[in-house]
């Protein structure tokens, strides 16, 4: 096999292999999606970016000259070969243009000027097509989350929560003094009042941080689970501490990427709760409140009855606080009852009213249906973000256990908020008096709901917490006790993405240079084997005056207006001249043109 054979079998390799590998690269890229750099790299990017461009440039401008240099060297071969069949004098041209590769411009000859006005520009395009191949670019890959969280409204968690309610040797302590911190401070940011932040309001429980309420959940992601410290108790005894995440591993620790946000479809608790004006005619219910004269410790008692629905009659309670001066109307006294709905109900009913500072609060009651359904909680920057419910479902018969809890929290809230000169609540009523853009009742059904749904993260945080599946095997050991959850965690990466046209577009200009270098290449090796002359390369214009001293272009005409025009019509073709030239001339083969028709 001669030089030039060689070369042209060396052509045709390393244009397959670089297109080969191209295009393996794209269709293992559209078959995974995602292409995501080690972390290390990543890294790297962002603390050198002006040398991550520099390297890319580098490759791309060596891969750019590569592939040309074979498309050249391809067609450089074809025409030596393709010149030795007749060709008009204008086809010479743009062949000689495509070895170039420069285009030629005629306007007399369209098609030939938009042939290779194509291909240089997809010659040209080769720089920034192999630059927007090779470069990683900031994405934001999408991983899936599955895992598991307690169902609350199962009848499995329902049986343990009522075994140990009603299980003398545990204790609430712990729980009571925890709950009398968290319920008001959690009924204030689901208030959304300007004093807990409005719209922007956040709650913290347990080292988490959620936007406004915390909707009955717990953290679904590892990063996001709050409070590391070892849990000394779980169940209704406790207070905080770390809780497990059962959610499948997501990444490995190799591409975590920059950041990550997380959006999780999973179970929350919430209610629906509407708060009027008790009515006067409704003999169902009736609110009565008594006060005590001072005594000598100078405090005064209040006492507050409402007669519920049968069969719980009257029910009522006594709060003790010191004598409210007259016109003095910071100070005061809201009472608060709790009527359990009719028996094996999952729902009920809060009653207040105001005295004093808080008068403006009439006999008010506010009805409270808790409801299970699924929320898309996102998790971004520290925070947990919870959208609308959706598939919401009531609490059955078969929940009265978590219900029962939920009244017994509100029970607590009613103990403990009434202070001996003032209720958390009534203030934060003031305050909403002051430049309301809400009703009062509003903001009461604002606040009751912040109390149901951190009454739900309690229960969801105090069985799942570090322990409880060990303590609990009953619980654990049955399925029916929890509910699948899903959801996506993006992570901010630098990669590569299929979700992009531009491959396409780059996988178009490397397949014609491809399929054009290698059809050129194939065609002079199969040409080759036919015929044998020296290369000719039309191109240079040292062999173009070789070959128009061997004579045979003598009958072109001059340059004159039209004689360019006239002589690009003309089909000449190249031939092999080995005659004896005479005395003083070289030996050896010589080329010329040949007119064959003008």
């Amino acid at each position: 096999m001669d030089r030039q054979r060689r070369l042209l079998v060396l052509t045709i390799f390393i244009s397959s292999v670089i297109f080969t590998l191209c295009w393996s690269f794209i269709l293992f890229l559209w078959h995974k999606e995602y292409l995501v750099l080690h972390d290390r790299i990543v890294r790297s990017i962002i603390t050198y970016p002006t040398e991550l461009t520099l390297i890319s440039t580098v490759i791309s401008t060596i891969l750019s000259v590569t592939t040309t240099a074979l498309f050249t060297v391809a067609v450089k071969h074809a025409l030596s070969h393709y010149i030795t069949q007749p060709l008009s004098l204008v086809e010479l041209h743009t062949a000689i243009a495509l070895t170039k590769p420069q285009p030629l411009i005629r306007w007399n000859h369209r098609k030939l000027s938009l042939i290779t006005v194509f291909i240089v520009g997809l010659i040209t395009l080769l720089n920034s097509s192999w630059t927007t191949l090779l470069l990683p670019t900031h994405l934001t890959w999408p991983v899936p989350i599955q895992g598991k969280d307690l169902d609350l409204a199962s009848p499995a968690f329902d049986t343990q929560l009522g075994n140990d309610m009603y299980n003398g040797n545990i204790s609430w302590k712990n729980a009571s003094y925890m709950l009398d911190v968290i319920l008001p401070m959690s009924g204030t940011s689901a208030s959304r009042l300007a004093i807990a932040g409005g719209d922007d309001s956040v709650f913290a429980f347990n080292g988490v941080s959620y936007s406004k309420s915390s909707s009955g959940i717990v953290p679904a992601v590892e990063e996001y689970a709050g409070m590391s410290l070892t849990t000394y108790d779980i169940g209704l005894s406790y207070y905080g501490g770390k809780v497990a995440v059962h959610t499948t591993p997501v990444l490995d620790n190799e591409h975590s990427g920059l950041s990550r946000t997380y959006n999780v479809t999973q179970q929350g608790l919430s209610a629906y709760i509407t708060c009027s004006a008790l009515d006067p005619n409704d003999t169902q219910y009736s609110i009565s409140i008594k006060s005590s004269a001072l005594n000598s410790y100078e405090i005064m008692f209040w006492n507050m009855t409402v007669n519920c629905p049968e069969p719980f009659g009257s029910i009522w309670n006594t709060w003790a606080t010191e004598e409210f001066q007259k016109g003095d109307d910071t100070n005061g006294f809201l009472g608060m009852i709790i009527c359990p709905g009719t028996e094996n109900a999952t729902s009920f009913d809060i009653f207040l009213q105001g005295e004093w500072g808080y008068n403006f609060l009439g006999k008010t009651v506010c009805k409270v249906a808790p409801y299970v359904a699924s929320f898309d909680v996102t998790y971004n920057n520290g925070n947990i973000s919870i959208d609308r419910p959706r598939y919401i479902q009531p609490l059955r018969n078969t929940s009265v256990n978590v219900t029962e809890f939920i009244l017994s929290v509100v029970w607590e809230l009613s103990y403990s908020s009434q202070t001996t000169w003032s209720n958390p609540l009534g203030e934060l009523l003031h305050l909403n008096g002051i430049n309301p853009t809400r009703s009062v009742f509003e903001v009461l059904e604002d606040y009751f709901r912040g109390i149901v749904e951190f009454s739900a993260t309690y229960l969801r945080s105090a069985y799942s917490a570090e322990g409880a599946a060990t303590a609990m095997p009953a619980l654990y050991s049955d399925q029916s006790a929890f509910k699948s959850l899903n959801g996506t965690m993006s992570v901010m990466t630098y990669g590569w993405s299929s979700h992009h046209l531009t491959y396409i577009y780059i996988l178009g200009v490397l397949t014609v240079i491809w399929a054009v270098t290698v059809s050129a290449a194939a065609y002079s090796l199969i040409q080759g084997r036919a015929q044998s002359h020296p290369l000719f390369d039309a191109a240079n214009p040292v062999h173009l005056m070789m070959a128009a001293s061997a004579g045979g272009l003598e009958n072109l005409a001059g340059f004159h207006p039209d004689g360019v025009t006239s002589s690009e019509r003309v089909r000449v073709r190249l031939e092999a001249d080995c005659d004896d030239l005479g005395e003083g001339a070289s030996s050896g083969s010589r080329m010329r043109f040949r007119i064959e028709s003008a």
